[in-house]
């Protein structure tokens, strides 16, 4: 017996309730006509109901209470009609019925969206409506705590990057401490990333629509600034950052995104629907096409490392390339990386040097190596790294 919920109003509602009560009653039931979000997603918290025919019009709806609903154990099927003002596709939803629909082809649907609780994250959850074209790469940026020089690394790269492929764009997803528009020296802060999740939990983002919340730093390079204060990590939704992140990939040629150290999963926690600080980093690093993992060339950062890597490794499920920053003439980059590899796999390994007074001076300008410091050793390093990257990760 499939238990179904109802949110929907209008004869399509009264269609749909009608064929379920006299032609599928020995193997549906409804369970409950929900008059709003309100009633339904305590019904969902409750764990009561398999499936829910959901008018995709309800007041409040957004990609989000969608995802969290299914998450929860409910299977969800849009209920449209010819007045429809939303697209199922934009909130994620991919199975949909209407009034008229056959009792038969019904049950099939109801019986095909039980199944999607499963696998609540995957099955036919639908991140952004399908398209023919290849997405373009994506690199993800990580390091453990300790200031390895992850956001210089990854703001430098983005940069290098647009010199190599054109129009490119930078993603500050840093929940804890996001800094990209001090590196840039970008005056007027703006939380582009916020704008952007909320704007896709409404179904609302497009590629035009990000790089219009991505400014230029650069002659190729736009900047999707953080979230300002850190306390507005809970505005940065898992599926909303995957959906930017896709939208990203449709609009230029190379994305960089830049993710706090923490990879802790902190549980379900109490609140339906909460977001947790973390899930933006795990987001970033399961949603990109390669990772570029930084850590200090030190013991502590190379402890810390060697104990959260692993974890990066899982996550990813792409190619990881290491890249040792700050290395001066105490340690060789072979004695660095023949003790990581004693305890990971990784792809390529490579380092930055240590020049503290040049990227002190650029920090404090509010500018990159390129402006402050073209020809200063690191600077090269860098230009090497994209180069390395473009040539051998990105075709």
């Amino acid at each position: 017996m499939i238990d179904i919920l109802v949110c929907a109003s209008g004869a399509d509602e009264v269609q749909l309730v009608s064929t379920i009560a006299q032609r599928l009653s020995a193997r549906c039931r409804v369970l409950r006509r929900c008059v709003d979000l309100t009633e339904l997603l305590a019904l969902t918290r409750a764990e009561l109901g398999d499936v829910l025919l959901l008018d995709v019009d309800v007041a409040g709806l957004s990609r989000e209470i969608v995802h969290e609903i299914r998450r929860g154990g409910t299977g969800v099927v849009a209920v449209t009609s010819q007045s429809s003002r939303t697209d199922p596709a934009t909130l994620g939803i991919t199975l949909e019925v209407h009034g008229g629909i056959d009792a038969d082809e019904l049950y099939d649907v109801l019986l095909h969206a039980g199944l999607e609780t499963q696998d609540p994250d995957h099955s036919t959850w639908t991140q952004e409506p399908s398209s023919d074209e290849v997405a373009s790469p994506m690199l993800t940026v990580w390091g453990p705590e300790g200031a390895p020089g992850r956001s210089f690394v990854a703001a430098h790269l983005a940069h290098e990057l647009s010199l190599l492929r054109g129009e490119s764009i930078l993603i500050d997803a840093d929940t804890y401490g996001p800094c990209q528009s001090q590196i840039f020296g970008v005056l007027d802060e703006v939380p582009g990333l916020v704008a952007a999740c909320r704007a896709s939990d409404k179904g609302a983002l497009t590629a035009e629509l990000l790089l219009q919340y991505s400014p230029l730093v650069s002659e190729d390079l736009h900047l999707l600034s953080g979230i300002g204060v850190p306390s507005r990590y809970i505005e940065v939704y898992d599926n909303a950052l995957e959906a930017v992140c896709g939208k990203a990939r449709e609009a230029t040629n190379t994305v960089v995104v830049d993710v706090a150290a923490p990879l802790d999963h902190e549980g379900s926690g109490g609140d339906f629907g909460a977001q947790h600080r973390n899930g933006a980093t795990r987001t970033a690093l399961a949603s990109g096409s390669h990772v570029i993992a930084v850590v200090a060339a030190d013991p502590i950062s190379v402890t810390r490392f060697v104990r959260e890597a692993p974890q990066v490794m899982e996550l990813a499920r792409n190619p990881v390339t290491v890249v040792v920053n700050k290395l001066d003439s105490s340690v060789t980059l072979a004695s660095i990386e023949r003790t990581l590899r004693t305890r990971l796999d990784f792809d390529t390994c490579l380092a930055l040097p240590l020049d503290a007074a040049v990227a002190s001076r650029a920090r404090w300008d509010g500018v990159l190596l390129s402006e402050s410091a073209p020809k200063s050793k690191l600077r090269q390093a860098l230009m090497r790294l994209a180069t390395h990257v473009d040539q051998n990760l990105l075709r």
